[in-house]
């Protein structure tokens, strides 16, 4: 994490009237942005859930000619589509949206993003970090499931033993966009400079200033 905050301020050193309505979920869904599913529970049979924030937050759903849908919202990480409520009290719906609709939860951006990564052409959900006139940064939340190691389990005298149960595990990571290309952030400090997204030089003297 330390890497990602370090990258976000080098980034910000490196920087060489919508219209708010009340729309109706019919108004929502008449936009042509915006795909009703039926909604799912998740698996109760899978440790943990498949949301980016398990409780509803306070959002906007907003279209470009400017109208914006405001409602309790929250990511459906796994499935890569929004959950929504008139109010905490109603029933949720599952949408998708294209990518001309940002999502907004808790002052959070999304935006549903087509881009590559290695060889591979991806469609998914990023929350918005920094924007500069270079560089493009995001955050690709995603989550899978990890299924239970039965290795080394061996049962109790009684002849009773607990099946290990899969959990929901976080697999989220930072992405840039930058000249057109799509880079995955490693880990490591060594591995980003090898991206040569940034001056080698300046990117080291900025972690030995900041102690990073």
């Amino acid at each position: 994490m330390k890497l990602y905050l370090s990258i976000i301020s080098f980034l910000f050193i490196h920087l060489c009237y919508s219209q708010v309505i009340d729309l109706s979920q019919d108004e929502l869904l008449r936009s042509g942005n915006v795909f009703l599913k039926k909604f799912n529970t998740s698996n109760s049979d899978i440790k943990g859930n498949p949301f980016l924030e398990e409780k509803f937050q306070k959002g906007n759903i907003s279209f470009p000619n400017g109208k914006i849908y405001t409602a309790f919202i929250r990511l459906d990480v796994a499935n890569q589509k929004f959950e929504i409520k008139k109010d905490l009290n109603s029933k949720p719906s599952s949408i998708e949206i294209d990518n001309s609709v940002s999502v907004t939860i808790n002052q959070d951006n999304f935006k549903n993003r087509s881009f590559e990564l290695g060889n591979n052409k991806t469609i998914g959900i990023l929350k918005e970090c920094l924007i500069t006139e270079k560089y493009e940064l995001f955050y690709y939340p995603q989550k899978i499931i990890e299924m239970p190691n039965n290795n080394g389990i061996s049962a109790p005298p009684t002849g009773y033993t607990k099946t290990p149960q899969a959990k929901w595990k976080d697999n989220s990571s930072f992405i840039i966009f930058y000249d057109g290309k799509t880079y995955q952030l490693p880990t490591s400090h060594k591995k980003m400079i090898e991206l040569r997204l940034f001056d080698e030089k300046l990117y080291k003297k900025y972690r030995k200033a900041n102690k990073l």
